[in-house]
């Protein structure tokens, strides 16, 4: 073999696998914005589809660019100067995409993930989707357009499964976001330095980026921030500012627990958990949605007796609700089950005469099958008929449109559902599996027995507790129908501060 045939093949090898592995960084990308935006826009759908259409974009944007540059060009260098210069700008990512998503966190999730992507993915993106049209044309210079096309698609996509699995089951749930960008960065920087190896002046101005970038600081925690972790499902922190700790998943702007300081009373919403035993004798509770056991404090504080089998699909919530928020490792009276709560409930055959649900999957948006009509009969199932479901609705519009919503649907599953409401903007909301008149609710209520803090509350809910009844024409949640997305955003958009 002659050293240009040799040369050549040396040549055709490196582009395949700079389509490869742009291929599995630019959907690294694409799923890294959806942890990258979780603590300044949420997780809810709004996110992932305005990130979506903007990288969609991003790719069409370059894949005409890259094609229209291949028919100009001699040589693969214009290729790896753009696959390098895409690298140089996630390196500025790296080290400035925290302020920049800070300065953004205020605008809304629509109009701020739209304006992060443009700035944060659409460069690096364009430049990185230029790769495969640039390869087609490189190797079509044999004649062969349709094989070479078909090998380049093929090995990009295979790159972009890679990429996938890589990031969603390894990168970010054993390094963390910024680690995941970093490495995405390396791999990019590595290939443009491979494909400009005899352009000494690009290799340099690669190797001083690969230097800057083991050299950016590690993410730092906030003054308030005690404790950070990430999960395949959640962004974990534990926050601890004037003499309260918060758990908050994803979104900083919204507790998941709260604890006070050298008290059993919150002033949240999770208080009125206290109420369960006072309406059920006895309890055998089921939470779902555990998040760091608020509820079980307070239901045990009106009720050491109680057993729990709480349901919590995220490992890492529940060694937060370990390590920080005083929940039990090992207890004969709490079991503990990692699931996903709607699954778990289809498997499992016991009974429960209180339930808990509260289950927030990052800010103020609930996951929708977790709200429907086929979702409470799920829970219904789990119940005798003296028994009680609890819930918490967060809703902070003049109109209540999401709590109205819930309501409907709870009316369509359980014959009695009352509301009570002792913090603003959340709604504690009581299904009762058999009929039970207001009335003898409030009766019970006034005539509480045991601690004075929860004897006080539930004299308070006694007259506060009532009915309530949806206007005509509110939406039911179906698993086919639970428009609660946009039900959500607009409730955040009427928010009555």
């Amino acid at each position: 073999m002659d050293e240009s045939a040799s040369q050549t093949r040396t040549q055709v090898t490196l582009w395949l696998v700079t389509a490869t592995l742009m291929g599995g960084v630019i959907m690294g990308l694409e799923l890294l914005g959806f942890r990258l935006y979780a603590p300044y826009f949420g997780y809810s759908i709004y996110v992932w589809g305005s990130l979506i259409a903007v990288i969609m974009a991003a790719l069409a944007l370059g894949y005409a660019l890259g094609g229209w540059l291949a028919d100009r060009s001699r040589n693969d260098t214009p290729l790896y100067i753009a696959v390098l210069c895409s690298g140089a700008y996630q390196l500025i990512i790296v080290y400035t995409a925290d302020h920049f998503l800070q300065s953004l966190a205020d605008h809304g999730v629509i109009a701020g993930t739209i304006l992060a992507s443009l700035v944060i993915f659409v460069p690096p993106m364009t430049a990185l989707a230029g790769t495969s049209p640039f390869v087609i044309r490189l190797l079509a210079q044999a004649g062969r357009v349709g094989s070479s096309a078909g090998r380049v698609y093929a090995l990009s996509t295979v790159g972009s499964i890679g990429g996938v699995l890589a990031t969603s089951f390894f990168l970010i749930p054993k390094w963390g976001t910024h680690a995941t960008l970093q490495t995405l960065c390396v791999i990019t920087v590595v290939v443009g330095i491979a494909g400009l190896a005899s352009r000494r002046t690009f290799v340099l101005l690669g190797i001083v980026g690969l230097v800057l970038l083991l050299a950016a600081p590690a993410q730092e925690l906030r003054s308030f921030e005690i404790w950070r972790g990430e999960s395949v499902y959640n962004e974990v922190r534990v926050l601890h500012y004037r003499g309260y700790m918060w758990l908050t998943l994803n979104d900083l702007r919204n507790s998941h627990t709260t604890f006070k300081d050298n008290s059993v009373w919150s002033g949240s919403y999770q208080d009125d958990f206290v109420l369960g035993p006072v309406l059920v004798h006895n309890p055998h509770l089921l939470i779902l949605g555990m998040g760091a056991g608020g509820a079980i404090r307070m239901t045990r504080f009106a009720n050491p007796n109680v057993h729990v089998d709480a349901v919590e699909i995220d490992p890492l919530v529940v060694d937060a609700a370990h390590r920080f928020f005083g929940l039990p490792k090992s207890a004969d009276w709490l079991s503990v089950h990692l699931d996903d709560a709607r699954p778990w409930l289809a498997r499992d055959r016991a009974t429960y005469n209180l339930v808990h649900v509260d289950i927030y999957q990052g800010g103020p948006y609930v996951p929708f099958y977790l709200v429907t009509e086929e979702f409470f009969h799920s829970v219904l199932a789990h119940m005798p008929p003296e028994g009680l479901m609890m819930m918490n609705v967060y809703d902070v519009a003049r109109d209540r449109e999401l709590l109205m919503s819930i309501v409907a649907t709870l009316h369509r599953v359980f014959p009695t559902v009352l509301v009570y409401a002792s913090v603003p903007k959340s709604y504690m909301l009581f299904a009762f599996a058999e009929q039970r008149p207001l009335s003898g609710v409030r009766a019970a209520l006034e005539h509480a027995q045991g601690d004075p803090g929860v004897v006080r509350l539930a004299q308070a809910a006694a007259l506060g507790i009532g009915e309530i009844e949806p206007p005509p024409g509110t939406q039911p949640f179906t698993d086919d129908r639970a428009p609660i997305e946009p039900l959500t955003r607009r409730m955040l958009a009427q928010d009555i501060q």
